[in-house]
C-alpha cells in the first residue's frame, strides 16, 4: 500500500472515530442519568478495529468488571487497543479473527484489523447486576443507544452484522423491525464468554470441541463475504 493511501485511510479512520464520539458524547448529554464511564476509562469507546470493513461483529454492552481489569496489549496504560483484550474470551475471540483473517499479527499485536467491532449499548455495566435486570431495561438501554449504532451502520455500510449471541440477535432484529438502525445481511454465532465461561450440556468452558467449533464459526463468516 502507499504511502498517500495510508494516509488517507488513516485520516479517514480518524474523521470516523471524532464522530463517533461526538454521537456517544450527544446520548450521555441527552441522558444525564446514565453512568459515564468516560470520566474512569477514557480508552473505552465500545469500539474497535476498521471503519471501513465489510463485517461488524457485535457484542451487547462493554463489561465493567473486565474493563476495570484491562491493560493494553503492549502492556502499559490502557488504550483503544486494551477492548476485547481483558479476559481469556476475549483473547479468544481474537485467536478466531486472526485464524479467519479479520486481523493480521498475533493476539497481543496492535491494529491490523480487517473488521469494525462494536456494541449495541455503549454504556458499561457489571455482567452480574446487568444479567439480573429485567428485560425491558436492556431493551430500553438498546433503544436509547440505537442512534449511535444506526450511524455506525449507515456511515460504514458492511455487507454483513455478525450478533454475538441470542441476546444480541435479539436486540438487531427488535431495533431493525422498529426502524431505528438499518441491518443488511445479519448472521449469529456464539458469543465467545459463553464459549469460555459457561458450560454447554456435558461440555465445561474452553472445552477443545467447543473451542474448534467457534474457530470454525467465525471461518464461515469469512466464507460467508466471499
Amino acid at each position: 500500500m502507499s504511502r498517500a493511501r495510508l494516509e488517507a485511510m488513516t485520516n479517514q479512520n480518524d474523521d470516523f472515530e471524532l464522530a463517533l464520539s461526538e454521537q456517544i458524547d450527544a446520548v450521555f448529554r441527552g441522558h444525564p442519568n446514565l453512568f459515564d464511564h468516560r470520566k474512569k476509562f477514557p480508552w473505552l469507546t465500545g469500539s474497535l478495529g476498521d471503519p471501513s470493513a465489510d463485517v461488524f461483529f457485535v457484542a451487547e454492552n462493554p463489561s465493567l468488571s473486565q474493563v476495570e481489569r484491562a491493560i493494553d496489549p503492549t502492556g502499559g496504560p490502557p488504550t483503544k487497543e486494551a477492548q476485547w483484550y481483558a479476559s481469556k474470551a476475549d483473547k479468544l475471540f481474537r485467536e478466531a479473527l486472526i485464524a479467519a483473517g479479520f486481523k493480521d499479527g498475533k493476539v497481543a499485536s496492535l491494529g491490523g484489523w480487517k473488521c469494525y467491532i462494536t456494541n449495541v449499548i455503549k454504556e458499561a455495566d457489571y455482567a452480574g447486576r446487568w444479567n439480573q435486570s429485567d428485560q425491558q431495561r436492556h431493551d430500553d438501554a438498546a433503544d436509547i443507544w440505537s442512534g449511535v449504532l444506526g450511524w455506525e451502520l449507515e456511515t460504514v455500510k458492511p455487507k454483513l452484522v455478525v450478533a454475538m449471541g441470542n441476546k444480541v440477535e435479539r436486540h438487531l432484529t427488535r431495533l431493525d423491525k422498529a426502524g431505528k438502525i438499518n441491518l443488511p445481511a445479519l448472521m449469529k454465532i456464539d458469543h465467545y464468554s459463553y464459549v469460555a465461561f459457561r458450560p454447554r450440556g456435558k461440555l465445561g468452558p474452553m472445552h477443545p470441541d467447543r473451542v474448534r467449533d467457534y474457530l470454525e464459526s467465525i471461518r464461515r463468516v469469512s466464507l460467508r463475504l466471499n
